[in-house]
């Protein structure tokens, strides 16, 4: 599996596919094409995924082959389908004999659910898997089984970008209670109060969890805000981490607030996403910006922006880049004078109207003398400001 994920991270889908065919087990085979057939959604991994499937043998593998190919087909939106699938491997799990064995498959096949979207009918299905095994107590195989699933349903949670994995913790830490993990049950326990707490007073909730330090947290439940908000506080989160060291993590949480954008039906206006962009502009950081510019749909509005962040290039020293950039603003009264700028290097002052911080040779430089102590004053007024607003198998 690990050759699998390394071909895949280079985009080398042929070596992939290559390296998850040689794998001997069936279903860790099934498993390592169905990462492949998610960045490389083509018929031909979906013909090898129907031939591994006649190959396996025993009802508990049967039924969990099954829901992992239609987990795949809910890849590739052949949904009636998929739904078919399921309903196969669940036909089989229930002829399954030993309780234990019927719940574990149970719980495997609700994974392969929480992994196609259909949340709902994966929380059932570890209820029920959870209710099976409760019932086979007696057996000491049984309580190892109880965790097993316990753990899935957690991870479940942990995956599920919305309110409903609240349902999964309370399941999970239930079953971890029923078990006496008391430490497992009082994790859980803690993570639903904060995400209790995120659903009922928004940004301020997570606000504070950064002010605490807590990062990875705040991260994590950022998924819990309203929709019409999480892109633009997800921005603001990631502005925060570039601000306070944590480049990794403020590109990634930046990455996936693009990504609500682009996809989802909840967009940012164009003056929030101007706002956003320009506090990265000062500190430093221009490549944001720049992709900012490009969602904005108002063409004056991403031009101004745009030729903030050429002559930002210009003072770094990229001429090429800012020019480049210059060239591509629609507004022509814009251009012209970003053009005018480059050309007679009237970037270098403060004519320009632009903020002189953040134009060190390194990305993201801050000025070590009162611009950063005036950066982070802003951002903790910023903070009082917005306070009360809502926002495997």
């Amino acid at each position: 599996m690990e050759a699998v994920e390394h071909y895949l991270s280079k985009g080398d889908y042929r070596n992939a596919l290559r390296s998850a065919l040689s794998i001997e087990n069936e279903i860790r085979r099934l498993l390592a094409l169905t990462e492949v057939l998610t960045a490389f959604p083509r018929d031909e991994v979906l013909s090898h995924m129907l031939d591994t499937l006649e190959s396996v043998k025993g009802a508990p593998e049967k039924a969990l082959a099954y829901s992992i190919l239609g987990r795949a087909l809910y890849i590739l939106d052949r949904d009636h389908d998929a739904e078919a699938y399921f309903e196969n491997a669940m036909h089989i799990a229930q002829s399954i004999d030993s309780p234990r064995v019927r719940g574990e498959v149970l719980a495997g096949i609700a994974r392969n659910l929480v992994l196609s979207d259909r949340y709902t009918d994966a929380l059932k299905l570890f209820m029920d898997a959870a209710e099976l095994l409760q019932a086979s107590r007696g057996l000491s195989s049984a309580t190892s089984s109880l965790i097993k699933v316990a753990r899935l349903i957690e991870k479940s949670a942990d995956e599920i970008p919305n309110e409903i994995a609240l349902e999964f913790y309370k399941l999970a830490r239930n079953v971890y209670a029923s078990i006496f993990l008391n430490l497992q049950a009082k994790y859980i326990e803690n993570k639903i109060k904060l995400i209790e707490d995120v659903l009922r007073r928004g940004r301020t909730a997570v606000e504070e969890l950064l002010d605490k330090g807590a990062v990875e947290s705040a991260v994590s439940m950022m998924r819990f805000l309203p929709l019409e908000s999480r892109a633009v506080s997800m921005l603001e989160l990631a502005y925060w981490l570039y601000l306070h060291e944590q480049g990794r993590l403020g590109r990634k949480v930046f990455d996936d607030a693009l990504e609500i954008i682009f996809v989802g039906k909840f967009r940012p206006s164009d003056r929030e996403l101007e706002r956003i962009a320009r506090r990265f502009l000062r500190i430093g950081f221009l490549e944001e910006p720049l992709t900012l510019a490009g969602v904005i749909r108002d063409d004056k509005i991403a031009s101004e922006l745009l030729g903030d962040v050429a002559l930002a290039y210009a003072r770094r020293g990229d001429k090429a880049r800012a020019r480049s950039i210059a060239e591509g603003i629609l507004d022509e009264s814009v251009k012209n004078r970003v053009l005018e700028a480059l050309e007679g290097e009237s970037y270098v002052g403060h004519e320009q109207g632009l903020p002189l911080t953040g134009c060190g040779e390194e990305r993201g430089a801050v000025p070590e003398d009162g611009g950063a102590r005036e950066v982070q004053g802003e951002v903790e007024q910023e903070g009082r400001d917005s306070a009360g607003e809502g926002d495997d198998s």
